[in-house]
Protein backbone atom coordinates (compact mmCIF):
# COMPACT_ATOMS: atom_id res chain seq x y z
CA UNK A 1 0.00 0.00 0.00
CA UNK A 2 1.31 3.10 -1.17
CA UNK A 3 2.03 6.16 1.03
CA UNK A 4 1.37 9.90 0.04
CA UNK A 5 1.33 13.21 0.83
CA UNK A 6 -0.79 15.88 -0.22
CA UNK A 7 0.37 19.63 -1.25
CA UNK A 8 -1.21 22.72 1.05
CA UNK A 9 -4.24 23.85 0.18
CA UNK A 10 -5.13 20.62 -1.06
CA UNK A 11 -9.92 20.81 -0.74
CA UNK A 12 -10.40 19.00 2.58
CA UNK A 13 -13.43 17.03 0.51
CA UNK A 14 -9.97 15.39 -2.15
CA UNK A 15 -8.09 13.98 1.06
CA UNK A 16 -11.30 11.95 2.35
CA UNK A 17 -12.39 10.82 -1.40
CA UNK A 18 -8.59 9.36 -1.39
CA UNK A 19 -8.51 7.94 2.16
CA UNK A 20 -11.91 6.23 1.37
CA UNK A 21 -10.14 3.86 -1.17
CA UNK A 22 -7.76 3.50 1.29
CA UNK A 23 -9.56 2.62 3.99
CA UNK A 24 -9.92 -0.94 2.46
CA UNK A 25 -6.57 -1.42 3.04
CA UNK A 26 -6.39 0.21 6.41
CA UNK A 27 -8.38 -2.19 7.49
CA UNK A 28 -5.98 -5.09 7.09
CA UNK A 29 -2.95 -2.92 8.91
CA UNK A 30 -2.22 -2.09 12.58
CA UNK A 31 -1.67 1.66 12.89
CA UNK A 32 -0.41 1.38 16.46
CA UNK A 33 2.91 2.64 16.78
CA UNK A 34 5.96 1.35 19.13
CA UNK A 35 5.02 1.45 22.75
CA UNK A 36 5.11 5.24 23.41
CA UNK A 37 7.21 6.12 20.86
CA UNK A 38 5.88 9.36 19.17
CA UNK A 39 7.46 8.50 15.46
CA UNK A 40 4.90 6.70 13.51
CA UNK A 41 6.86 3.36 12.69
CA UNK A 42 5.66 0.33 10.15
CA UNK A 43 8.62 -1.08 9.47
CA UNK A 44 12.63 -1.15 8.46
CA UNK A 45 14.87 -2.66 5.22
CA UNK A 46 15.62 -6.23 5.98
CA UNK A 47 17.61 -6.53 2.94
CA UNK A 48 19.18 -4.34 0.74
CA UNK A 49 21.46 -4.87 -3.08
CA UNK A 50 24.57 -3.89 -0.83
CA UNK A 51 24.03 -5.69 2.46
CA UNK A 52 22.17 -8.63 1.58
CA UNK A 53 19.45 -10.00 3.92
CA UNK A 54 21.00 -9.31 7.84
CA UNK A 55 19.34 -6.26 9.05
CA UNK A 56 17.42 -5.68 11.61
CA UNK A 57 16.85 -2.45 13.94
CA UNK A 58 19.41 -0.13 14.90
CA UNK A 59 21.68 -1.35 11.58
CA UNK A 60 23.47 1.26 9.08
CA UNK A 61 23.18 -0.12 5.07
CA UNK A 62 23.63 1.26 2.09
CA UNK A 63 20.67 2.12 -0.30
CA UNK A 64 21.13 2.36 -3.86
CA UNK A 65 18.41 4.77 -5.80
CA UNK A 66 17.61 5.11 -9.71
CA UNK A 67 15.40 6.97 -11.62
CA UNK A 68 13.90 5.47 -14.24
CA UNK A 69 13.65 5.59 -17.52
CA UNK A 70 10.73 7.19 -19.37
CA UNK A 71 8.73 4.93 -21.00
CA UNK A 72 9.07 2.60 -18.02
CA UNK A 73 5.56 1.44 -16.73
CA UNK A 74 4.44 2.20 -13.61
CA UNK A 75 1.35 0.42 -12.45
CA UNK A 76 -2.09 2.34 -11.34
CA UNK A 77 -2.62 1.87 -7.73
CA UNK A 78 -6.19 1.70 -6.92
CA UNK A 79 -6.09 3.09 -3.55
CA UNK A 80 -4.49 6.02 -5.55
CA UNK A 81 -6.25 6.45 -7.82
CA UNK A 82 -4.08 7.19 -10.67
CA UNK A 83 -4.21 4.99 -13.99
CA UNK A 84 -1.55 2.48 -15.39
CA UNK A 85 0.62 4.82 -17.46
CA UNK A 86 4.33 4.84 -18.69
CA UNK A 87 6.81 7.20 -16.46
CA UNK A 88 7.80 10.82 -17.45
CA UNK A 89 9.09 12.08 -14.93
CA UNK A 90 12.77 12.62 -17.00
CA UNK A 91 10.96 15.00 -19.66
CA UNK A 92 9.17 16.74 -16.83
CA UNK A 93 11.72 17.42 -14.95
CA UNK A 94 13.77 18.37 -17.80
CA UNK A 95 11.22 20.74 -18.82
CA UNK A 96 11.52 22.93 -15.53
CA UNK A 97 15.35 22.79 -15.02
CA UNK A 98 16.58 22.77 -18.61
CA UNK A 99 19.19 19.59 -17.92
CA UNK A 100 19.70 16.24 -16.10
CA UNK A 101 22.26 17.31 -14.10
CA UNK A 102 20.35 20.08 -12.30
CA UNK A 103 17.39 18.27 -11.35
CA UNK A 104 19.20 15.08 -10.44
CA UNK A 105 21.31 17.57 -7.69
CA UNK A 106 18.17 18.02 -6.34
CA UNK A 107 17.49 14.36 -5.55
CA UNK A 108 20.92 14.27 -4.30
CA UNK A 109 20.71 16.79 -1.71
CA UNK A 110 17.72 15.01 -0.28
CA UNK A 111 19.31 11.60 0.01
CA UNK A 112 23.03 13.55 1.13
CA UNK A 113 21.23 14.90 4.15
CA UNK A 114 19.12 12.00 5.20
CA UNK A 115 22.96 10.27 5.08
CA UNK A 116 23.75 12.81 7.67
CA UNK A 117 21.06 12.22 9.86
CA UNK A 118 20.85 8.20 10.11
CA UNK A 119 22.97 5.29 9.53
CA UNK A 120 22.32 4.97 5.84
CA UNK A 121 24.76 5.33 2.87
CA UNK A 122 23.34 6.59 -0.27
CA UNK A 123 24.51 5.25 -3.61
CA UNK A 124 23.36 6.50 -6.80
CA UNK A 125 23.13 3.79 -9.53
CA UNK A 126 23.03 5.52 -12.71
CA UNK A 127 21.71 2.15 -14.51
CA UNK A 128 17.92 1.24 -14.50
CA UNK A 129 16.62 -1.04 -16.85
CA UNK A 130 13.28 0.01 -16.71
CA UNK A 131 11.35 -2.68 -15.68
CA UNK A 132 7.58 -2.09 -14.71
CA UNK A 133 8.13 -0.10 -11.13
CA UNK A 134 6.75 -2.83 -8.69
CA UNK A 135 8.83 -3.23 -6.04
CA UNK A 136 11.51 -5.36 -7.98
CA UNK A 137 14.08 -5.22 -5.80
CA UNK A 138 17.58 -3.56 -6.45
CA UNK A 139 20.54 -5.36 -8.11
CA UNK A 140 23.61 -3.40 -8.48
CA UNK A 141 24.54 -2.21 -11.79
CA UNK A 142 21.10 -2.97 -12.85
CA UNK A 143 18.49 -0.97 -11.04
CA UNK A 144 18.44 1.12 -7.49
CA UNK A 145 16.71 -0.19 -4.33
CA UNK A 146 15.08 2.72 -4.61
CA UNK A 147 13.38 3.65 -7.80
CA UNK A 148 11.80 7.06 -9.06
CA UNK A 149 9.33 7.98 -11.62
CA UNK A 150 6.68 9.77 -12.26
CA UNK A 151 3.44 10.15 -14.51
CA UNK A 152 -0.04 11.84 -13.62
CA UNK A 153 -1.44 11.05 -10.29
CA UNK A 154 -4.39 13.91 -9.97
CA UNK A 155 -3.18 17.22 -11.24
CA UNK A 156 -2.77 20.40 -9.82
CA UNK A 157 -2.49 20.91 -5.79
CA UNK A 158 -3.28 17.32 -4.64
CA UNK A 159 -1.87 14.48 -4.14
CA UNK A 160 2.02 15.56 -4.92
CA UNK A 161 3.42 12.22 -4.79
CA UNK A 162 3.09 8.36 -2.95
CA UNK A 163 5.63 5.85 -1.78
CA UNK A 164 5.81 2.33 -0.86
CA UNK A 165 7.06 0.89 2.19
CA UNK A 166 10.21 -1.29 2.47
CA UNK A 167 11.75 -3.25 1.39
CA UNK A 168 9.87 -1.46 -1.42
CA UNK A 169 11.25 2.17 -1.05
CA UNK A 170 9.78 2.68 -5.29
CA UNK A 171 8.44 6.70 -5.61
CA UNK A 172 5.94 8.00 -8.01
CA UNK A 173 5.99 11.83 -8.35
CA UNK A 174 3.21 13.60 -10.24
CA UNK A 175 3.80 15.37 -13.27
CA UNK A 176 0.76 16.66 -13.80
CA UNK A 177 1.59 18.67 -10.71
CA UNK A 178 2.90 22.68 -11.22
CA UNK A 179 3.71 22.58 -7.66
CA UNK A 180 7.37 21.84 -8.83
CA UNK A 181 7.53 24.53 -11.09
CA UNK A 182 8.69 26.85 -8.25
CA UNK A 183 12.21 26.31 -7.81
CA UNK A 184 12.69 28.73 -5.78
CA UNK A 185 14.76 28.62 -2.14
CA UNK A 186 16.95 25.61 -4.40
CA UNK A 187 13.66 23.69 -5.00
CA UNK A 188 12.52 23.50 -1.49
CA UNK A 189 8.73 22.29 -2.62
CA UNK A 190 10.48 19.64 -4.51
CA UNK A 191 12.73 18.88 -2.24
CA UNK A 192 10.21 18.67 0.94
CA UNK A 193 7.96 16.57 -1.37
CA UNK A 194 11.23 13.64 -2.35
CA UNK A 195 12.25 13.59 1.71
CA UNK A 196 9.00 13.17 2.98
CA UNK A 197 7.83 10.48 0.28
CA UNK A 198 11.59 9.15 1.15
CA UNK A 199 10.75 8.89 4.36
CA UNK A 200 7.83 6.60 3.84
CA UNK A 201 10.16 4.86 2.03
CA UNK A 202 12.45 4.44 4.86
CA UNK A 203 9.44 3.45 7.19
CA UNK A 204 7.76 6.33 8.66
CA UNK A 205 4.52 6.53 8.39
CA UNK A 206 2.38 9.89 8.95
CA UNK A 207 2.78 11.85 12.58
CA UNK A 208 0.32 14.22 13.74
CA UNK A 209 -1.16 16.68 14.47
CA UNK A 210 -0.75 18.57 11.67
CA UNK A 211 0.81 21.90 13.00
CA UNK A 212 4.13 22.24 10.56
CA UNK A 213 7.10 20.89 12.93
CA UNK A 214 7.30 17.45 11.19
CA UNK A 215 8.46 16.59 7.82
CA UNK A 216 6.02 13.33 8.17
CA UNK A 217 2.78 15.19 8.66
CA UNK A 218 0.44 14.59 5.71
CA UNK A 219 0.17 17.99 4.54
CA UNK A 220 3.40 18.81 2.66
CA UNK A 221 4.68 22.64 4.64
CA UNK A 222 7.81 24.30 3.61
CA UNK A 223 8.18 26.58 6.61
CA UNK A 224 11.34 24.46 7.36
CA UNK A 225 13.97 22.29 5.14
CA UNK A 226 14.28 18.59 5.20
CA UNK A 227 13.67 16.17 8.02
CA UNK A 228 12.86 17.73 11.29
CA UNK A 229 13.48 16.45 14.95
CA UNK A 230 10.90 13.87 15.01
CA UNK A 231 11.33 12.79 11.78
CA UNK A 232 15.50 12.18 12.64
CA UNK A 233 14.39 10.13 16.03
CA UNK A 234 12.70 8.08 14.26
CA UNK A 235 14.85 7.24 11.52
CA UNK A 236 17.53 6.91 14.35
CA UNK A 237 15.30 4.25 16.01
CA UNK A 238 15.15 2.20 12.55
CA UNK A 239 18.78 2.33 11.36
CA UNK A 240 20.98 4.47 13.95
CA UNK A 241 22.91 7.55 13.92
CA UNK A 242 26.03 8.42 11.09
CA UNK A 243 28.27 7.08 12.79
CA UNK A 244 26.52 3.40 13.41
CA UNK A 245 28.04 0.66 13.88
CA UNK A 246 30.89 1.70 16.86
CA UNK A 247 30.41 -0.05 19.53
CA UNK A 248 33.62 -0.94 20.72
CA UNK A 249 36.77 0.56 20.96
CA UNK A 250 37.73 -1.68 18.27
CA UNK A 251 35.25 -0.30 15.57
CA UNK A 252 35.02 3.65 17.04
CA UNK A 253 33.68 6.31 15.00
CA UNK A 254 37.17 8.30 14.59
CA UNK A 255 36.53 12.03 15.18
CA UNK A 256 40.52 13.24 14.24
CA UNK A 257 42.74 15.53 16.02
CA UNK A 258 40.96 18.61 16.80
CA UNK A 259 41.39 21.32 20.00
CA UNK A 260 37.10 21.69 20.00
CA UNK A 261 34.80 19.33 18.44
CA UNK A 262 30.76 19.68 18.61
CA UNK A 263 28.88 16.36 17.09
CA UNK A 264 25.41 16.68 17.17
CA UNK A 265 22.14 14.52 16.44
CA UNK A 266 24.18 11.23 17.81
CA UNK A 267 21.73 8.23 18.92
CA UNK A 268 21.81 5.49 21.70
CA UNK A 269 19.16 3.72 19.36
CA UNK A 270 17.54 1.16 21.82
CA UNK A 271 18.36 -0.77 24.98
CA UNK A 272 22.38 -2.20 23.90
CA UNK A 273 23.42 0.42 21.96
CA UNK A 274 26.88 1.71 22.90
CA UNK A 275 28.63 4.58 21.22
CA UNK A 276 32.39 4.41 21.30
CA UNK A 277 34.39 7.58 19.52
CA UNK A 278 38.30 7.91 19.21
CA UNK A 279 40.39 11.32 18.99
CA UNK A 280 44.08 11.97 18.24
CA UNK A 281 45.82 13.72 20.92
CA UNK A 282 49.14 14.80 21.45
CA UNK A 283 51.55 14.97 24.80
CA UNK A 284 50.34 16.55 28.02
CA UNK A 285 46.58 17.43 27.26
CA UNK A 286 43.71 16.69 28.66
CA UNK A 287 39.93 16.35 27.84
CA UNK A 288 36.39 17.78 28.36
CA UNK A 289 33.54 16.43 28.16
CA UNK A 290 30.26 17.54 27.64
CA UNK A 291 26.69 15.26 26.56
CA UNK A 292 23.58 16.30 26.24
CA UNK A 293 20.64 15.10 25.38
CA UNK A 294 18.49 16.45 22.62
CA UNK A 295 14.83 16.45 22.51
CA UNK A 296 11.63 18.56 23.93
CA UNK A 297 8.12 18.12 24.69
CA UNK A 298 5.92 18.66 21.87
CA UNK A 299 2.21 16.99 20.81
CA UNK A 300 2.66 13.60 18.41
CA UNK A 301 0.66 10.41 17.45
CA UNK A 302 -0.91 8.20 14.41
CA UNK A 303 -2.63 9.31 11.64
CA UNK A 304 -6.30 7.82 11.45
CA UNK A 305 -7.55 5.89 8.98
CA UNK A 306 -9.84 8.33 7.64
CA UNK A 307 -6.98 10.62 6.80
CA UNK A 308 -7.75 13.17 9.42
CA UNK A 309 -4.72 13.70 12.51
CA UNK A 310 -4.64 13.02 15.81
CA UNK A 311 -4.70 15.52 18.44
CA UNK A 312 -1.92 13.51 19.61
CA UNK A 313 -0.57 13.40 22.97
CA UNK A 314 2.48 15.05 25.03
CA UNK A 315 5.78 13.27 24.40
CA UNK A 316 9.18 14.63 25.88
CA UNK A 317 11.98 13.15 23.50
CA UNK A 318 14.34 14.33 25.78
CA UNK A 319 14.42 12.51 28.98
CA UNK A 320 13.80 8.97 26.73
CA UNK A 321 17.28 7.72 28.48
CA UNK A 322 19.75 8.47 31.31
CA UNK A 323 23.00 8.63 28.95
CA UNK A 324 26.30 8.05 30.57
CA UNK A 325 29.84 8.59 29.28
CA UNK A 326 33.57 7.43 30.18
CA UNK A 327 37.05 8.26 28.75
CA UNK A 328 39.23 5.42 28.14
CA UNK A 329 42.90 5.30 28.02
CA UNK A 330 44.71 4.16 24.74
CA UNK A 331 44.43 0.53 25.40
CA UNK A 332 40.34 0.94 25.07
CA UNK A 333 39.73 -0.24 28.49
CA UNK A 334 41.60 1.59 31.00
CA UNK A 335 39.06 4.09 32.38
CA UNK A 336 40.01 7.33 33.19
CA UNK A 337 37.12 8.71 34.05
CA UNK A 338 33.26 8.24 34.44
CA UNK A 339 30.33 10.81 34.66
CA UNK A 340 26.48 9.19 34.83
CA UNK A 341 25.46 10.99 38.37
CA UNK A 342 22.25 13.38 36.69
CA UNK A 343 18.89 11.57 35.62
CA UNK A 344 17.27 11.49 32.01
CA UNK A 345 17.24 14.48 30.53
CA UNK A 346 20.02 15.82 32.24
CA UNK A 347 23.62 16.73 30.76
CA UNK A 348 26.98 15.00 32.06
CA UNK A 349 30.40 16.48 32.10
CA UNK A 350 33.62 15.60 32.55
CA UNK A 351 36.40 17.88 32.92
CA UNK A 352 40.39 18.16 33.11
CA UNK A 353 40.12 14.33 32.07
CA UNK A 354 44.53 13.98 32.00
CA UNK A 355 45.48 11.57 29.03
CA UNK A 356 47.61 10.00 31.29
CA UNK A 357 49.57 7.88 28.09
CA UNK A 358 50.59 10.86 26.37
CA UNK A 359 50.26 11.28 22.61
CA UNK A 360 48.22 8.76 21.06
CA UNK A 361 44.57 7.61 20.23
CA UNK A 362 41.44 7.70 23.06
CA UNK A 363 38.54 7.00 23.51
CA UNK A 364 34.98 8.50 24.49
CA UNK A 365 31.82 5.84 25.31
CA UNK A 366 28.59 6.89 25.44
CA UNK A 367 25.93 4.85 27.20
CA UNK A 368 22.03 4.55 27.97
CA UNK A 369 19.78 2.58 30.09
CA UNK A 370 17.48 -0.35 29.50
CA UNK A 371 14.82 1.82 27.59
CA UNK A 372 14.37 -0.15 24.58
CA UNK A 373 14.04 3.36 22.53
CA UNK A 374 16.12 5.93 20.55
CA UNK A 375 18.05 9.19 22.47
CA UNK A 376 18.85 11.61 20.27
CA UNK A 377 22.32 13.72 22.17
CA UNK A 378 25.32 16.20 21.33
CA UNK A 379 28.38 15.14 22.09
CA UNK A 380 31.43 18.36 22.64
CA UNK A 381 34.81 17.59 23.09
CA UNK A 382 37.65 20.55 23.99
CA UNK A 383 41.23 19.33 23.88
CA UNK A 384 43.82 21.67 25.89
CA UNK A 385 47.42 21.64 27.65
CA UNK A 386 47.12 19.76 30.96
CA UNK A 387 47.90 21.53 34.06
CA UNK A 388 47.75 18.35 36.09
CA UNK A 389 50.45 18.67 39.26
CA UNK A 390 51.57 14.63 39.87
CA UNK A 391 52.56 13.44 43.17
CA UNK A 392 56.11 14.44 43.06
CA UNK A 393 54.78 18.39 42.25
CA UNK A 394 55.87 18.27 38.55
CA UNK A 395 53.41 19.62 35.93
CA UNK A 396 52.72 17.32 32.99
CA UNK A 397 54.63 18.69 30.04
CA UNK A 398 57.26 20.40 32.51
CA UNK A 399 60.25 18.49 30.87
CA UNK A 400 63.07 20.69 32.57
CA UNK A 401 61.87 19.89 36.17
CA UNK A 402 61.48 15.72 34.38
CA UNK A 403 65.28 15.68 33.52
CA UNK A 404 66.84 17.97 36.45
CA UNK A 405 65.14 15.08 38.33
CA UNK A 406 66.93 12.22 36.70
CA UNK A 407 70.20 11.47 38.80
Amino acid sequence: MPQLCFAPGTPTKTIEETYERLASSYEHHSLSAEPFLKYQILNRWSSTATDGGILSQGDPMTLTWSVVPDGTNIPGSPYIGDATAPSNLRAFLDAIYGNEAAWLAVFEAVFDRWGELTGITYVYEENDDGSSLSGLGGVIGVRGDIRIGGHLIDGGYGILAYNYYPNDGDMVIDTGENYFNDTSSNSLKLRNTVSHEHGHGLGLRHSCPSDKTKLMEPILTTLFDGPQHDDILGNNRNYGDRFEHDETPGIAAFLGSFSSTTETNLSIDDNSDTDVYSLSASASTQLDVTLMPIGSTYLSGPQNGDGSCSAGTSFNSLNIHDLGVRVLDVNGTTELATADLNGAGLSETLEEVVLTSGAGTYFVEVTGDSTDAAQLYQLSLTISSSTHIFSDGFQSGDTTKWSAAIP
